[in-house]
């Protein structure tokens, strides 16, 4: 079976205080964070995890809790066409969750096999009223997805004949997805937004790395809100809980670097894995 690479996937950005998705620490910190998808290639095969943000669910300039954000298929289609690549060489697309800034530009793959846990379907048909407040799913959404033309819909875990990993871990969603790629460095986790950023399987983490590579101080969180940090977007505690520790064991090595999450910087910065 053939190793696979990763090329992260720059999909637009929204301008977000820390605080929001570390517990409350470093409130006064404000952070563009990257809209990031991925491309995962074995010679054979072009997938992508992800499809971001669409320009319709950009209102003014202003996305998610109405913060200042950028992207939309433009976006999606310039970072394919720096691969070298156009929507119809994908293969297949694998969704992490259906939230709008993950599942936006569905309808750029028509024809891909299309990859999302059952349970994230039905929570995408049926929002908690927290999510529809906040339009956490993209009303555009359902309609998007029944015009796909090859869609396969999970309930659990599964190992693709192609060696990818699929994982269900419920807290962000209810269907939210882990997606295990061996490559010849090791087994890397693309985590979708469970968790959004490493910090919250990392919290005693001090530095963080903004677009463009600065490196800034941030705080550490205090003990007694160890081991994991939650943000305001978890939606069943008990669940994450569960799924942050299944994380631990699924990447090379419990080390920050091998957890590819939604929104972290750093790893536009790289771009390649693998």
């Amino acid at each position: 079976m053939k190793e696979w690479k990763i090329k992260a996937l720059y999909y637009g950005k929204i301008t977000v205080p820390k605080g929001n998705l570390a517990a409350g620490l470093d409130p006064d910190l404000i952070i563009d964070f990257p809209y990031t998808g991925y491309l995962l290639q074995n010679g054979e095969q072009n997938v992508v995890v992800d499809t971001g943000i669409h320009e319709d669910h950009i209102v003014d300039g202003r996305a998610w809790g109405g913060c200042p954000a950028e992207g939309g298929s433009k976006y999606v289609l310039e970072s394919l066409e720096k691969e070298g690549l156009t929507p119809k060489d994908i293969d297949t697309v694998l969704y992490t969750h259906l939230h709008n800034d993950h599942a936006g530009c569905a309808l750029l793959f028509p024809e891909a096999k299309t990859y999302f846990q059952k349970d994230e379907y039905a929570n995408l048909l049926n929002p908690l009223p927290t999510q529809m407040i906040r339009e956490d799913f993209d009303a555009r959404t359902p309609g998007d997805l029944k015009q796909l033309k090859n869609i396969y819909m999970l309930d659990g875990d599964m190992v693709l004949p192609n060696g990818l990993e699929l994982y269900k871990l419920p807290g962000h969603t209810s269907g939210s997805m882990a997606i295990v790629v061996p490559t010849a460095e090791g087994r890397y986790v693309l985590t979708g937004d469970i968790p959004h950023l490493y910090l919250s399987l990392f919290p005693k983490s001090d530095k963080y790395e903004l677009l463009g590579g600065e490196i800034i101080d941030i705080t550490p969180a205090p003990d007694k809100m160890m081991p994991y940090l939650f943000n305001s977007v978890i939606y069943d505690h008990y669940a994450a809980f569960d799924s942050y520790n299944k994380l631990k064991c699924l990447a090379e090595d419990f080390d920050p670097k091998w957890y590819l999450t939604g929104h972290d910087p750093w790893i536009i910065n790289r771009h390649s894995f693998g």
